[in-house]
């Protein structure tokens, strides 16, 4: 069984983060602050634990604010800069975005020399958000300059901080209703050499397309007027929410047009299963167009909820060329085990096949105990 999240943040961590802060400020009190961390830890699920670490994190270090974020920043000096192909185990540094949500409006200038520090090591995602939602007009200029900073975990956060319903952090309501000042800065990234920048630009105009399509898509249309490899495949990813919803205007930028194709055989095998076991379906479906067709395969599961009622959930299929009066068999596999997000009730679920957006068939399976 998988370690639950909330592990990252253990006593290991909270040692280490004291000794990072001891070596940069030898009057902090490693031993109270680690006696204070651990009081508490065990209770805790993962955020609560960051913000418990970086509260009791910040009554030790110096009383003006500046110097005590000046410290944290000495501090992070010894650890070594993420290159793009390292995983993002830092979570010694969890506690500061915490930290920073919390007190680091007291000090700006102070943190926003340490936000770029912590970014390099783990993310800041997470802790600029607050000085996005108070004080855009003041920390968007930083963000233009970073954008072009030779390091890519720098300009990953100018894309991945400015979400406007980014996983885990703090929505930015007046980005949800106007994301018109992330725009640039998207324009700034949208051919960035790092894949691990690029895919952040795409998930951020994912989270505007949640709100504002025609904004999206207006961008969307702009940036294919001159393309490549590269920019095509982040637009592709951006565009995801939206073509699972079927939306017309966007399947039509990517290519797609509605499907011309009959269906055959779709059935859930087997018809009832245990949740835990895997489910498979097959179908057959058969060109009738006269010329290919570019075809994006989804599975709309219509699951049970603890109501009784239904509540529909987009998986991803797969991308296919079908040609003229060809036929293809469709076979896709889903495990149903219980996660963290997501959970599943007995009765009769149904699943809609679809193409381009399209509902084309639909079949039933039941899920027991």
């Amino acid at each position: 069984m998988p370690e639950p999240f909330k592990n990252f943040l253990n006593p290991a961590i909270v040692r280490s983060l004291g000794k990072l802060v001891h070596n940069a400020y030898p009057d902090f009190a490693y031993k109270r602050f680690v006696k204070n961390c651990l009081a508490q830890l065990d209770a805790l699920e993962l955020k609560d634990r960051a913000r418990h670490i970086g509260e009791t994190l910040w009554n030790e270090l110096p009383a003006d604010p500046a110097t005590a974020i000046d410290t944290l920043t000495r501090a992070t000096q010894p650890i070594p800069i993420l290159t793009e192909d390292d995983s993002l185990d830092g979570w010694i540094f969890f506690p500061l975005n915490a930290l920073l949500s919390s007190h680091g409006l007291k000090a700006f200038d102070a943190s926003i020399k340490l936000i770029p520090e912590v970014t390099k090591r783990f993310t800041a995602e997470f802790g600029i958000r607050v000085f996005l939602i108070e004080q855009p007009k003041k920390t968007l200029p930083h963000l233009k300059r970073w954008a072009k900073d030779p390091d890519h975990n720098l300009r990953r956060l100018v894309s991945e901080g400015t979400r406007p319903r980014l996983p885990w952090g703090e929505q930015i309501p007046d980005f949800i209703a106007d994301p018109s000042p992330i725009l640039p800065l998207l324009e700034l990234l949208k051919d960035d050499p790092s894949e691990y920048v690029r895919r952040s630009v795409a998930n951020n105009l994912n989270d505007i397309s949640k709100d504002q399509p025609k904004l999206m898509l207006d961008v969307v249309e702009k940036w294919l007027q001159t393309t490549n490899p590269n920019r095509s495949r982040l637009l592709t990813h951006a565009c995801r929410t939206l073509v699972k919803q079927g939306h017309p205007r966007c399947l039509k930028l990517l290519g797609y047009s509605p499907p011309k194709i009959s269906v055959s055989n779709f059935v859930a095998s087997p018809e009832a299963i245990q949740l835990g076991e895997k489910i498979t379906l097959l179908a057959e479906i058969a060109s009738t167009a006269t010329t290919p067709q570019n075809l994006i395969i989804d599975y709309r599961f219509h699951l049970v909820k603890a109501n009784g009622q239904t509540s529909p959930k987009v998986f991803k299929g797969s991308s296919l060329t079908l040609p003229a009066k060809k036929t293809k068999t469709l076979r896709k596999q889903f495990h149903l085990k219980p996660i963290s997000t997501r959970r599943y009730y007995t009765g009769v679920n149904t699943i809609e096949l679809l193409a381009n957006g399209v509902p084309i068939a639909k079949t039933t399976f039941h899920l027991t105990t």
